[in-house]
Order: structure tokens, then sequence, then C-alpha cells
């Protein structure tokens, strides 16, 4: 089944409820309506079967050709064992091509494979998962890194995957502490020669929903194909800014002059992807990136000086 109606990007399969209600905890809502009517579609599938859930039933098709799947999936499954079924996310940017799959056996997740034509991408992920070991010392669970490899001309990359079950984001952490872990976990990312001398490295995607809990007090910290590095602030601008845009209200936080910056100029680019989050966005940029009380500079200015 395609799912959600009207956007469709994630295949569940309906044979049974462990793996239904596994396919749709591949769905990352962070707005309090998807996520409550999510939850309760998971238990009624679980319950009562996967009949319960609202969409049409089509013939399943793998993500890529029949040839390119076949092969990929022979070196996957040596690597997380065998599978008799999965559920997989189409990315629904336009911008952002490539497939994430969650293998079943027998309804239960045995591991999450991401399939990519670039290369770049999934190869900078595998090096960051390497360096936090499981998101050890930074204050959250990060995905371990299970397999790599390449096959038919597609670049694959199998990580362990999260608890079957919806998950909602993580609003009350504390931001500042999080990034400045980050920060230090990641102090020997390869630093690229034309990388400003002050930048810092970054989660470089770090959003309400990719920053989830599932069980336990502990969030999980998942998408890390865009670490790198950026102006001073950047993880925190881009979440505060994602926040913002996602559940309204002001933003209070001032002063990140070049973060913004980057991040405006990053928005912009990817614009045609979604017109209206992207207006919020930019908004919650100008604010992020006004001077700060009192200088002329912004905090980004005046770190990178330092």
């Amino acid at each position: 089944m395609r799912y959600p109606p009207g956007r469709g990007n994630v295949w569940i399969p309906v044979g049974d409820a462990r793996s239904a209600a596994a396919g749709l905890s591949l769905l990352t809502f962070s707005r309090p309506l998807p996520l409550a009517a999510q939850r309760l579609l998971h238990t009624a599938a679980l319950r009562v079967g996967p009949w319960v859930l609202p969409g049409r039933r089509e013939p399943w098709s793998p993500p890529v050709a029949e040839h390119l799947w076949s092969a990929v999936l022979e070196q996957a499954t040596a690597v997380a064992g065998p599978a008799d079924g999965c559920a997989v996310y189409l990315r629904p940017q336009a911008s952002r091509t490539g497939a994430a799959v969650l293998l079943l056996r027998a309804g239960r997740p045995v591991g999450f494979l991401k399939i990519r034509e670039d290369a770049d991408e999934l190869d900078r992920e595998a090096a960051v998962l390497e360096l936090l070991d499981g998101g050890c010392g930074t204050g959250c669970r990060v995905p371990e890194m299970l397999g790599r490899g390449t096959a038919a001309g597609l670049s694959w990359m199998m990580i362990s995957p999260m608890e079957p079950v919806p998950a909602r984001p993580a609003r009350d952490v504390r931001i500042d502490e999080l990034t400045a872990r980050i920060r230090e976990r990641l102090a020997d990312l390869p630093r690229p020669r034309d990388v400003p001398a002050h930048w810092e490295p970054m989660h470089g995607d770090l959003t309400p929903w990719n920053l989830r809990r599932t069980r336990g007090k502990v969030p999980w910290l998942i998408d890390w194909e865009d670490t790198g590095y950026g102006p001073p602030g950047a993880d925190e601008v881009y979440y505060l800014a994602t926040r913002a845009a996602v559940y309204g209200g002001t933003v209070a936080a001032t002063g990140y002059g070049e973060a913004a910056a980057h991040w405006h100029a990053v928005v912009t680019r990817r614009r045609a992807d979604d017109e209206e989050l992207s207006e919020r966005l930019l908004r919650a940029l100008a604010v992020l990136g006004r001077p700060a009380a009192g200088s002329e500079r912004s905090r980004g200015t005046r770190e990178g000086r330092r």
C-alpha cells in the first residue's frame, strides 16, 4: 500500500499485521495531529490487522529496476541476514533522490538499507557513523553502520534500524548542549581545504523530523548524510528555524548572521521541494540572522574573527 494518501512515498507491506505496523514506523511526522493518527493506525494494525489501514493496495514493485534490486538485495542480505519482506521510503524532495528500505524477517526489522546513485552521500555518512560509534558521548542514539558496498552501479549502506514504532520529535532537548557534543565527537572529521578555518563540524540536517524518540528517554538522531563543516551555530540555527517553520511561534534568538546566511542559500536552492515550508524557514532565518542586541556584528561574524 502506498502511504500517506496524496503523497504515497512510503510502501507499506499489508500481508501481515506486524509488517504493516513496521512499515508505518517509516513515517516521520512532526505535527501533533498526523503523529496521533499514525500512532492510532499503528496500534490498530497490530491488534486488528493491516486491513484497517486506509489507502489503495497496489502490486509491489521495487524502488529501482528489478535487476538492480536483485543485485543490491543479494549483497545487503549477506550482511543483515535473510529477509522475507520490506517497507520502502522514497525521498519526496525533487532535489534529493534515493530510497530507504526497512528489511523485515517475520515482520521484525533486520536492517535499514539506503540506496543511492551517488556514492558520496553514503561514503560521508558511513565515515561519520564509524566516528560516532552508536552515538557514544553525543547524548543521543545514532544508527550503527553494518555494511557498505556497490552493486550494478548503485551504492548502498546497511545500518541498524530504529524500533518499529511511531517516533515522535524530541522537542525538549537542550539543542545548544546537543550541538556542542556533536562538534566535540566530530572533531576528527576531515576538513576540506576550501572550508574556512573558523567553521565547525555539524550534523547538517538537524531538524525535528531527524531528532526522534521511540522508546526510552534518549532520542535518536538520524540522517547524517549532510554532515560536514558550517559556520558557528549552523546546527542550532537550522534546528531553531525548522522548529519554528513546523510548529509556528516566534524565534527569540538573534545574532547568527553567518549561519543564517548559509542556510538561507541552502533553502533557496531547495525551494522547489516545498514552497510553503521554505517560505516559513526563510522568515525564521531572517530573524535568527539579525544582529544581537547591543552589537553591530552577528554571532557568526564575531566567532569567525576570533
